[in-house]
């Protein structure tokens, strides 16, 4: 896997980091975006490491290989996932500089929906409700018909997941 110029080969490599990364907090945790960047790259180290390969950074085809193989070993008799619930119910808002756990799963969802949407701010992964994300928030709250207040209530978490599963359904559909 050198140039990086593949962004579908980038973000199968990063899917499978992800979930490798589930289950060995010694790889560090990656959100597939299709960018070779310094996350991709220290993850891909970490794994190098772990497996006693030339740490590089680089996904050579013997890396590529043992990452796909420790993805399939993981996957294997995984039938049906369990599901995740995060947010925390029917009253509760998100608002600017909330620091929580649901927080970076919002922030999650919005930089996979960024190549849908464009956002145009910086979504990361923090913790922490930040201005870029009320920013991102207010336009789906706008694609979706929704007032535009930047604070994730549990209508917006809604058109949130949905968008998202329907993202996630046509991406694992082109492979």
């Amino acid at each position: 896997m050198n140039g990086y110029d593949d962004k579908e080969y980038i973000s199968q490599l990063q899917k499978y980091l992800y979930y490798i990364s589930l289950s060995d907090p010694s790889i560090p945790r990656i959100v597939p975006d299709g960018i070779y960047g310094k996350q991709t790259r220290n993850a891909v180290s970490a794994f190098q490491k772990s497996k006693d390969l030339k740490i590089t950074g680089d996904a050579d085809i013997k890396t590529w290989e043992e990452i796909k193989n420790e993805y399939e070993k993981i996957m294997q008799g995984c039938d049906s996932p369990e599901p995740l619930y995060v947010f925390p119910g029917g009253k509760y808002v998100v608002k600017l500089n909330e620091k929580s756990e649901t927080v970076s799963f919002i922030q999650l969802v919005l930089i996979c929906l960024n190549a849908e949407y464009g956002f145009d701010t910086e979504i990361t992964v923090n913790g922490e409700y930040s201005e870029d994300d009320a920013s991102a928030v207010k336009k789906l709250q706008k694609i979706h018909g929704l007032k535009q207040t930047g604070n994730v209530d549990c209508i917006t978490w809604n058109c949130m997941a949905s968008d998202y599963k329907m993202y996630t359904a046509v991406s694992e559909y082109k492979r």
